[in-house]
């Protein structure tokens, strides 16, 4: 066997992309054909009548929190069997889950009721600007949708992902030490180094900054942790530096923002345009969310590639920077072999596929960049 025939792994992370792909396309017919249903066959707006002869005029906001919850769970019952599939039934098959349908089931409810306190929040405050402000509400839901993707992001990793995995400090030690020297040396705060419990559930590796300011903090995957020598642990977090060095964070948060100010505003020339084509007297009729959701829907699936295009380039700074503070370049391709191999990552996926998809770059691709280096 030479070097260029692929391993039993790797044929299996191609068949595992590959179904992916299949199933994201399922996923977005599957979104288009309900929000058509939802909405031309008078679902909605009768829903939406509904509510709003229940609750009254000036209880407004009652009926579109009400119908939000209503919309949330009945698109989750409607996707349930994709959702199983793809998340539970394919991990298994492949041995990258290690979760029963119980335990999977009761993640699957944690995350549709956090999906609802959030769909109530966001769509709460856009159709309150929507009714307050018609023409120029698409300005502010985009100054609002920031600032709550930074709240959201601040109360991540003490609120809502400690309700999925177990975190504890890491205990002290070389590898806790060299974390904070390397933390120090790039001026970077954190409140701690954790270990971030994912063995229980999965067989994928993984580490990450997460958090805002006071809760900004390291976390490595117990699956990282027992796999992965000190040298390559420390390369998968000086990539993540280089991220905070080359601001990278304020770099996508202004790709993302500029991006929901226009998804926004075709949403708005959308609704304007259409919504009393529907039937309805007003662009914050309640009953016109699934015209509103599907214009977004749209605007997301077209400008992903341009995001993730600008998301790559990052990337591959961020592993410039990697090589560059550790020196070498062997413990930053030795780590991304690794996880490629454990988290069953395709290595050299289609051009198009990478183009259209990925928001980082494939580890193929990557570790000959860095190699040139």
């Amino acid at each position: 066997m030479n070097d260029s025939t692929p391993t039993q792994r790797e044929i299996l992370a191609k068949e595992y992309d590959a179904i992916h792909n299949r199933l994201f396309i399922i996923q977005i017919i599957l979104v288009v054909a309900l929000l058509a249903i939802y909405q031309f066959s008078g679902t909605s707006a009768l829903l939406a009548n509904g509510l709003a002869a229940r609750f009254g005029e000036g209880l407004w906001y009652v009926t579109n929190a009400a119908y939000t919850a209503v919309t949330v769970f009945g698109f989750a019952a409607c996707m349930f069997l994709l959702s199983y599939y793809s998340g539970h039934v394919l991990e298994r098959h492949y041995e990258l889950s290690n979760e029963t349908f119980g335990e999977w089931f009761g993640d699957f409810v944690k995350s549709l009721l956090i999906d609802l306190v959030l769909a109530t929040v966001l769509f709460s405050v856009i159709y309150a600007l929507l009714r307050w402000m018609p023409n120029w509400w698409w300005v502010f839901a985009t100054i609002f949708y920031i600032l709550f993707a930074v709240v959201l992001s601040t109360l991540m990793p003490i609120l809502i992902m400690p309700l999925f995995h177990k975190f504890e400090p890491l205990e002290e030690g070389d590898l806790t030490a060299a974390v904070h020297t390397m933390m120090n040396d790039a001026g970077i705060k954190v409140v701690g180094v954790y270990k971030w419990g994912l063995e229980a559930k999965t067989n994928t590796a993984n580490a990450a900054f997460t958090g805002v300011g006071r809760t900004k903090r390291i976390i490595l995957g117990d699956t990282l942790l027992s796999g992965y020598s000190k040298e390559e642990i420390l390369a998968i977090l000086a990539h993540e530096v280089g991220h905070y060095k080359n601001r990278d964070t304020i770099r996508l948060m202004l790709t993302s923002s500029f991006l929901s100010l226009i998804g926004f505003f075709v949403s708005h020339l959308v609704l304007t345009q259409l919504s009393g084509a529907l039937g309805f007297a007003h662009i914050f009729d309640i009953g016109a969310a699934p015209l509103f959701i599907f214009s977004l829907f749209v605007f997301s699936l077209v400008s992903m590639p341009f995001a993730n295009m600008h998301s790559r380039r990052r990337e591959f700074a961020a592993d410039a920077y990697a090589v560059k503070r550790i020196g070498s370049s062997e413990a930053l391709i030795s780590a991304f072999e690794k996880l490629a191999n454990q988290n069953l990552s395709n290595k050299e996926p289609s051009a198009w596929v990478e183009f259209l998809l990925h928001s980082h770059p494939s580890i193929a691709r990557r570790i000959e960049r860095i190699r040139k280096q």
